[in-house]
């Protein structure tokens, strides 16, 4: 388990910072889910089972951080609401990296389950059927939510240039 979790670690930071945008957050989640299976010691037959179990168990951690910063947000937002500076910090923009920033905003903004499939197809490059293993969908949903997170892509895209 341990050469697995080793070998697998940058792969799921990496699919955590996707999805979070925040590396630190996606570090925790992706310890988080190693000491849970290490605890739950699963009954898995192999290292690529163990790796698509641990990258689920990264996908529903991410949802779980996702929830709370939603309601963190709209608690925010009310607070906010109530004062008249409500500008974001100044050097948030400066946090995002420059080139790809607006496809990462375009990104952020699909609904979660349109936003795992595309990290997990184009980032992690799985196929079909592995991510609908991954998130517990069926290989048509999977496809048919790539194809509308694309389209509302472009189109959100086509409206910024």
């Amino acid at each position: 388990m341990t050469a697995t979790v080793r070998a697998q670690w940058m792969p799921l930071v990496r699919l955590g910072t996707l999805l979070l945008n925040d590396r630190a957050v996606a570090e925790e989640v992706v310890q988080h889910a190693c000491e849970t299976v290490w605890k739950q010691q699963p009954a898995v037959g192999s290292s690529a089972q163990l790796g698509a179990y641990l990258r689920t168990s990264v996908v529903n951690g991410s949802r779980s951080v996702g929830r709370r910063r939603t309601t963190a947000a709209r608690y925010l937002a009310l607070v906010r609401a109530e004062q008249p500076d409500g500008e974001p910090p100044a050097d948030a923009e400066l946090l995002l990296d420059e080139d790809r920033r607006e496809i990462r905003a375009a990104v952020g903004r699909l609904p979660d389950r349109q936003r795992e499939v595309l990290v997990l197809r184009y980032w992690g490059r799985l196929s079909e059927a592995d991510i609908a293993q991954t998130l517990d969908i069926s290989p048509g949903t999977v496809k048919s939510t790539a194809h509308r997170a694309i389209a509302a892509l472009r189109a959100h895209l086509k409206e910024q240039s």
